[in-house]
């Protein structure tokens, strides 16, 4: 029995040393894959640097138009992304890379002038509920300490295959985001 206390002992003294213990975060997220703003869960693997992951929750609420027509979009998405922090182990300053997908359902209300049979403008309204879908990779900046303050920022290239659910976003989207690694 003691063989196996100290067995077990030195295995998770093993397991929870500072070298090996993966750094994880808790961050809020302004636009990129968020799309407006949403909150991240992300680890490292190993340590302070190299492969990781993220999962997030965000909420969209975007409005666009031009003269006679207008679209509010309100949703919610989850994003998922594999990424990679470049730089020194003992740094606390990185480059972040990652590719991701974001799934969401999107509320759709669009505003556009109509004439009557007597040329008189009215506006008229279509509803729709839509899933929808768009990957992204980030490319920016992170500073994030094996515990305490944690910030990025940078740029959200996005894209998609096409297709009825594809999300249509601009090209490249900024974020910032601060948080607290753990």
């Amino acid at each position: 029995m003691r063989k196996l206390t100290l067995s077990v002992l030195l295995l998770a003294s093993l397991c929870c040393s500072a070298q090996d213990k993966p750094t994880r975060n808790i961050s809020l997220e302004g636009l990129g894959a968020m799309n407006t703003f949403g909150v991240n869960y992300d680890a490292r693997l190993k340590g302070n640097s190299g492969f990781g992951y993220r999962l997030g929750f965000g909420i969209t609420s975007m409005s666009s138009g031009f003269l006679w027509t207008t679209e509010e979009v309100k949703g919610f998405s989850v994003p998922a992304e594999i990424n990679y922090l470049y730089g020194k182990s003992d740094s606390n300053s990185k480059l972040e890379l990652g590719l991701g997908l974001s799934l969401g359902m999107y509320g759709v209300k669009e505003a556009y002038a109509v004439k009557d049979e007597n040329d008189v403008a009215s506006i008229a309204y279509k509803k729709s509920t839509q899933f929808g879908y768009f990957f992204f990779l980030n490319v920016g900046y992170r500073y994030q300490r094996p515990s305490g303050f944690m910030f990025r920022a940078g740029l959200t290239p996005s894209f998609n295959f096409g297709g009825s659910t594809a999300v249509g976003r601009s090209l490249l989207y900024p974020y910032i985001g601060i948080g607290w690694a753990f």
